[in-house]
């Protein structure tokens, strides 16, 4: 037999012993089944020794257990039996709700599912940011399968008799007598399911992360998701995206019974040896009775416990059960399932099918997480299935791998475009792709971990886009951090007159860079503080002014504004395209011969600017003229550009002379020996080819006429 260092304790002795105590077997009468002594058997279960081979193989067939469960930790205790599971989880499974505080107090309902839209895009962004960050440390990609599962008739009413259902309806039923808005929403759950006879599950599950590690109640990933409330549990904080706990919220808010499972495999055992399948259910319900009994509100799916504690806890290594609820993890290595019990979409009043909610699932994904995608950090695949018959043999009635590529092509070709080093001096043609620095100044911070100020570089990639595309998808900017979930997306379509279309990503903190350096940590540190809950822009929110010295919101703001002047210098028409404009432009606005009353001497736009308000262009330019000792009548004009530097031109509504003009209708009366003058106007969206947010820009001089005795 070979010897171990006593502070490095075999996961053998782990689960050994957790396994005696299981079964009420003691140490002594193992050892003389199977020829050992007591002291040998109490060395194994403490990890002083390790046993022999031949020892091993009398453990095995004494206790009926798996090889590669007792010496390697995978997989099932024994062979599966599927009937003396199935009677084993109908003894001893139940559903414990908490009873009711003591002093009376009543809460109705969990403030977390309310603190998020209840939309499919922030489901897809909690669900996906919380698996990137249970990540195993350099275990490549994180796969994750989301399985939307249609059950109706048999299938059904077998998934109820597993889930317990009777006993978990009595506890729905009575919350929504309460009148509160969680107990309405569950109401109108349960007349579904009576109406329709169909119930509609979806499990995420993930691989390549932890699963949910940890004890049943205090610390851990487990408790912080399944026990506690407001309780991120983030080892690595930095390069994570949660940092509230509110997120999982959105999990309850998804089901219209307000019941989440979960199934998990560990990374590696507890104390206790267990390592696959756990699994548990949680139900958050507001304060209700059952026949004279109050319930404080959430109650949890498992075995009864044994010890001091919550009543129900997780159940271990139970392949039927975890079959028979959706969530078996065959192949599928560490990680976790989640089941939404009724899933649908709390969004919408339409009853939307499984494939309508795949195909928002799998656009949402793409949306939001198409940096992680590309980056090789994640993969996502949605699937259906029509009953269990379809679940079982793992033929999903349709199936379909997220491409970013499909999704989100010109976003795609720009990452690309990094990781190959190839970029563009500036934007000349559609599919240039330019990469900038933008500094960003972290201010010191005042807590731990403590650090001056420091200087991060953020990466700025713009692609030039082309036109032919919808004017939605234009003249965007997306913004994130190490996690590779886009954070902030801003549509810059008024970013300055004329611009060339594009699209933008900025990249800060770990993702700007593959050798994370302390100033990109501490980028990393401070954008994630200046988060909010639903994580989707970076702001000035309190944990960023108690943790960062004075100034921080104004470094923060300075780093948004100089990303958007960058941005503007280098969509900007080049100076080519100002001034007289365009010659497709001039040509455009001849109407017939020129009068000889018309200046030869064109004047000069030397600066413009411009924004969108109301679907109407607001813009004001300045302009330079060869001084004559006569009045000048001008007629301003904005047009819409289009690809090929030509442009339509559209209607004013509002005109107004700025400096050294006066506006008469639409037109400016310009004084005798004026350099400069300048101007403002808005004009007519009837006149709009396109909407004005989907647009760029530009404003030329159409005429210039010389006024002879003060009139034209």
């Amino acid at each position: 037999e070979n010897l171990m260092p006593p502070d490095r304790p075999s996961s053998i002795a782990n689960r050994l012993a957790s396994l005696l105590k299981e079964m009420g077997i003691t140490q002594g009468y193992l050892a003389s089944e199977i020829g050992s002594t007591q002291a040998a058997v109490s060395q194994w279960c403490t990890g002083k020794k390790v046993p022999s081979p031949e020892s091993i193989d009398a453990i095995l067939e004494c206790l009926d257990v798996r090889r590669e469960w007792l010496v390697e930790g995978t997989g099932p205790v024994r062979d599966v039996n599927p009937e003396a599971e199935r009677e084993q989880y109908s003894e001893h499974a139940f559903w414990g709700f908490r009873s009711a505080p003591d002093d009376g107090g009543r809460d109705f309902g969990n403030a977390n599912v309310w603190s998020f839209d209840p939309t499919i895009e922030a489901f897809i962004r909690e669900v996906l940011q919380n698996a990137l960050d249970a990540a195993l440390p350099g275990g490549g990609a994180v796969a994750v399968r989301f399985r939307l599962i249609e059950l109706s008739g048999q299938d059904l009413l077998d998934y109820q008799h597993a889930l317990k259902w009777e006993e978990l309806q009595r506890h729905l039923e009575q919350s929504t007598r309460n009148k509160q808005k969680l107990g309405a929403l569950i109401r109108d759950g349960l007349d579904v399911l009576d109406e329709s006879k169909k119930l509609v599950l979806l499990v995420v599950e993930d691989s390549g992360t932890t699963g949910l590690v940890g004890p049943e109640t205090g610390d851990g990933k487990f408790a912080a998701l399944c026990r506690n409330n407001l309780d991120s549990n983030k080892e690595d904080a930095p390069t994570k995206g949660g940092a509230f706990g509110l997120g999982k919220g959105v999990l309850w808010r998804a089901s219209r019974f307000a019941t989440v499972l979960f199934c998990s495999n560990l990374a590696h055992p507890d104390d206790q040896g267990n390592q696959g399948l756990r699994l548990i259910g949680r139900c958050d319900l507001p304060w209700h009775e059952i026949e004279s009994n109050p319930f404080a509100g959430p109650g949890w799916f498992g075995q009864t416990n044994d010890t001091a504690g919550p009543a129900a806890v997780s159940f271990w290594n139970n392949t039927t059960l975890a079959s028979d609820l959706y969530l078996a993890r065959d192949g599928a290595g560490s990680g976790t399932s989640v089941c939404v019990v009724g899933f649908h979409d709390p969004s919408s009043d339409d009853q939307k099918s499984a494939r309508e909610l795949a195909s928002e699932i799998e656009k949402a994904a793409a949306g939001h997480f198409f940096p992680a995608m590309t980056n090789g950090a994640l993969d996502v695949r949605v699937e259906t299935y029509s009953g269990r018959r379809e679940y079982v043999n793992n033929r999903p009635a349709t199936s379909v791998e997220v491409a970013v590529q499909q999704h989100q092509p010109e976003f795609h070709q720009a990452l690309q475009a990094l990781q190959e080093g190839v970029f563009a001096d500036e934007l000349k043609s559609p599919g240039d792709v330019v990469c900038q620095r933008v500094p960003l100044k972290v201010p010191a911070r005042k807590v731990p971990p403590k650090h001056d100020g420091l200087e991060h570089d953020a990466v700025l990639l713009l692609r030039y886009a082309s036109e032919q595309l919808d004017g939605t998808l234009l003249n965007r900017l997306a913004m994130y951090r190490g996690p590779g979930m886009v954070v902030m997306e801003q549509h810059l379509s008024g970013i300055c007159l004329g611009s060339r279309p594009f699209h933008a990503l900025l990249l800060c903190g770990s993702a700007a860079t593959t050798h994370s350096q302390p100033a990109d940590l501490a980028a990393e540190e401070f954008l994630r503080t200046a988060e909010p809950p639903s994580h989707n822009q970076w702001a000035a929110t309190p944990d960023l002014k108690a943790k960062y010295k004075r100034g921080c919101v104004s470094a923060l703001k300075s780093f948004l504004a100089d990303v958007k002047d960058l941005l503007r210098n280098i969509v900007k028409p080049t100076s080519r395209d100002l001034g007289d404009g365009p010659n497709a432009l001039r040509e455009l606005f001849r109407l017939g011969p020129e009068p000889l009353t018309v200046t030869r001497e064109r004047p000069r736009i030397v600066d413009q600017s411009g924004s969108v308000v109301d679907d109407q262009w607001h813009v004001e330019a300045k302009v330079r003229l060869k001084p004559v000792d006569r009045e000048l009548m001008v007629s301003p004009a904005v047009l819409f550009v289009g690809e090929t530097g030509g442009g339509r031109p559209v209607k004013w509504k509002e005109l107004e002379g700025v400096t050294n003009c006066a506006a008469e209708g639409f037109e400016l009366r310009i004084p005798p020996r004026i350099r400069e003058f300048a101007f403002r106007g808005v004009t007519n969206s009837t006149s709009h080819p396109v909407p004005a947010s989907e647009s760029s820009v530009v404003v030329d001089i159409r005429k210039v006429i010389k006024v002879t005795g003060g009139n034209a």
